[in-house]
């Protein structure tokens, strides 16, 4: 092994200097919060304690010192930055415990957290502490726990509705739309309304793309034109219609006393602001408010929090890590947690930095990761290990299949001292999992697929394969069904009556396809004239290869017209006309994707039963978030794919990939391994330069393990990053 390290240039986003005013502001508010440090004083932890007999949880024992000072700092406002792997959610559950041992009425604590299973963790795990050690005799016990309110965002705000309707003057009888019945919603509107959406060959968004425009548009408080004009381009020209629609949804809803998860936090905000009598019941209630996740607050969310806690009265505990704020697609608003000590001049900070899930060779990585980070709270990660560990190690392959073999082999190798679950590979984007999920099913490595969705279900693989199911088998009643559905005008009555009309022709021509159904309908159809045509074509072909090519010719065209992000899709179909290569027949090329996983989110060779969760992960970083794997493998890390090349001309979107990137390496326990192609080609360009966040580090954080051919050539250059 070696290690090459050389400077490449990377351009700087453009509107970096544009964001001087605000990074300044940013800048200023975490000074401020960083002068107001408390740290854990063992004279002042032991006085708290001790002013407090009669404890039956031992805190000094089983918090460390900084953990302690966050659960037994119980008064004022209060941000706790808990870095990777710190205890946070432990830390929690032992100041809800704290609360209720000191005399805090448990209906005054309001717990908010991100999913609901986090709640219920804190709140099983303080009942828990609280059972085991108080007596029968004890005013507390376990069940008092029951009286706090906890729950996400959306549940807290969905009851506060409901509790107060009457003095809200709003009905308590509404119906709560999730994601799906909103594009649903969305969907019958614009059909009903009859809106000119085929002004011009641009498709015209689906209603799931729809949906997260108002979403967006909503939390993040941007004008939906502005939105679509920076994140949606090639829709723009539906913006007159798109704000017309967002009204009408508006008003449908409130018409038929429907709320959607975004009208479920601003009606709550709405009202604390306008409703005096509705806002002091609530400061009055809750005194004792705990955030969990913070750095994943959207504006709404922030509000809500900051008008239930505005008075001095109310003791606040935000907990999270700036470095991992990484949902801004969401909404979430990385300002918020950086902006705490402006919004609280006179709030303190509490760090935790004890790491106990990274080895020290890890920890050391994650540390310098973090400092390339350009603004945050100061933080240093630390381990009571005894062991230093194994430092990164970064390699290189000559392409994307070669990446994955590696990645197979290293599990392989590894595999005597670890379980398949101890594994975990994190992508950028679920396609960059495309060919390490068909190098793990040709070696028979079980893996489940976490985030997005697995290569073969995607609907643009769906459709190119049924095109070649058609030519192996025109009787297959299901691919023609899929095919007619992509034509306009076709829905699925008239796919139903044509598909049938096609499969008893071809019953007539002994399945020769040469249906003489496709003609006739060609007169009325150019698109089933041209349909006909590529099929012709395409059993032609004298290689499987040039079967995949003849259909994309017709497919990547009409893919265009029906979903807006087709540069995206069409990079998935690189994989598969490499894999076409790899087989001389059709069948056989079915026959390798005709997989039939046990479940949605598992996929197999062997198809172990349902209990075994002996598998290694394939997720996306963004799914991977609160999770640790002994080993974990990082893929794609070239530029442009990591950081994505449409982060890369603005300074913010910048700095989250950057963040993206830390969450994924500080996943891992004992080992991690980063990995690269030596280029990557797509609509989107051409990138063969690595990773701008491994190229900036110093050159002793990690190890780049060679092959003796790379070494070869290497010896007869400068060095450089290969």
């Amino acid at each position: 092994m070696t290690t090459i390290f050389a400077t490449h240039h990377y351009n700087y986003p453009h509107n970096f200097v544009d964001m001087k005013p605000k990074l300044s502001r940013l800048e200023q508010a975490i000074k401020k919060l960083e002068a107001n440090l408390i740290n854990a004083n063992s004279e002042i932890l032991e006085q708290r304690l001790a002013s407090h007999l009669g404890l039956q949880v031992d805190y000094a024992r089983e918090l460390n010192p900084n953990q302690l000072l966050a659960a037994t700092t119980t008064e004022g406002k209060v941000l706790v930055i808990a870095g990777a792997g710190s205890g946070k959610t432990k830390t929690l559950t032992y100041r809800t415990s704290y609360l209720i041992e000191n005399g805090v009425p448990p209906k005054e604590i309001l717990l908010l957290t991100f999913t609901r299973r986090a709640a219920n963790e804190i709140k099983s795990r303080a009942r828990t502490l609280l059972a085991n050690r108080l007596d029968d005799n004890s005013h507390i016990n376990g069940k008092a726990l029951n009286d706090i309110t906890s729950g996400t965002f959306h549940s807290f705000c969905n009851m506060l509705l409901r509790q107060y309707s009457g003095l809200l003057g709003i009905n308590p009888r509404f119906t709560i739309l999730d994601t799906a019945d909103s594009e649903d919603a969305i969907d019958l509107i614009s059909k009903e309304k009859k809106y000119p959406t085929k002004i011009t060959n641009q498709a015209f968004p689906r209603k799931k793309t729809l949906q997260n425009i108002f979403s967006t548009s909503r939390n993040r408080r941007i004008h939906i034109r502005d939105l679509i004009e920076s994140s949606y381009p090639d829709i723009a020209v539906h913006i007159p219609v798109i704000e017309q629609l967002a009204v009408d949804f508006h008003e449908y809803k409130r018409a038929n006393h429907l709320y959607d998860f975004d009208d479920i936090i601003s009606q709550v905000v709405r009202h604390l602001k306008h409703n005096d009598i509705f806002r002091k019941l609530l400061q009055q209630h809750y005194r004792y408010v705990m955030v969990d996740e913070y750095q994943d607050t959207n504006i709404p969310q922030k509000e809500l929090i900051d008008l239930i806690c505005a008075p001095v009265s109310v003791s606040l505990m935000v907990v999270g890590d700036d470095n991992q704020s990484i949902y801004a697609f969401r909404g979430a608003n990385y300002e918020n947690i950086l902006l705490f000590g402006e919004s609280y001049p006179e709030a303190k900070l509490i760090k935790l930095e004890q790491n106990y899930r990274s080895t020290p060779a890890v920890l050391d990585y994650i540390n310098a990761l973090s400092a390339q980070i350009t603004l945050g709270y100061q933080k240093q990660l630390y381990s009571g290990a005894s062991i230093e560990g194994i430092k990164p190690i970064f390699r290189r392959l000559s392409d994307e299949t070669k990446e994955a073999k590696y990645i197979a082999d290293k599990i392989i190798e590894l595999k005597p001292d670890y379980d398949y679950q101890d594994f975990a590979v994190l992508c950028r984007t679920s396609f960059q999992s495309n060919y390490v999920q068909l190098e793990f099913m040709e070696r028979n490595i079980p893996f489940i697929v976490v985030g997005g969705i697995r290569f073969i279900e995607r609907r643009h693989i769906k459709d190119v394969l049924a095109f070649v199911k058609i030519l192996y088998n025109p009787n297959d009643t299901i691919a023609w069904h899929r095919i007619l559905t992509l034509f306009k005008g076709v829905g699925a009555v008239t796919a139903t009556r044509l598909t049938q009309a096609i499969n008893t022709d071809n019953n007539v021509n002994n399945n020769t396809f040469e249906p003489l159904l496709l003609p006739s309908f060609a007169k009325k159809s150019p698109q089933l004239k041209s349909l006909h045509a590529t099929l012709t074509k395409a059993r032609q072909a004298e290689s499987v290869e040039m079967v995949i090519e003849r259909i994309l010719e017709f497919y990547i065209p009409v893919l265009k017209t029906i979903e807006e992000n087709w540069r995206e899709r069409s990079e998935d179909f690189r994989v598969l006309k490499n894999l076409a290569i790899e087989h001389d027949s059709l069948d056989k090329f079915l026959e390798n994707l005709a997989l039939d996983p046990p479940n949605d989110s598992v996929a197999t060779m062997d198809k172990p039963e349902d209990d075994d969760k002996d598998k290694v992960t394939i997720s996306t970083i963004h799914s991977a978030k609160g999770l640790e794997w002994p080993v974990v493998f990082v893929n794609s890390l070239v530029d442009g794919m990591t950081p994505h090349y449409r982060s890369l001309s603005d300074f913010e979107e910048l700095e989250e990939e950057r963040k993206l990137f830390y969450v994924a390496c500080s996943r891992a326990k004992s080992r991690l391994f980063l990995t690269a192609p030596e280029y990557f080609s797509s609509y989107s360009g051409y990138f063969d330069k690595p990773s701008r966040f491994i190229a900036e580090l110093p050159a002793d954080k990690l190890t780049v393990e060679t092959s003796k051919r790379l070494l070869e050539t290497l010896a007869s250059e400068d060095p450089i990053w290969w």
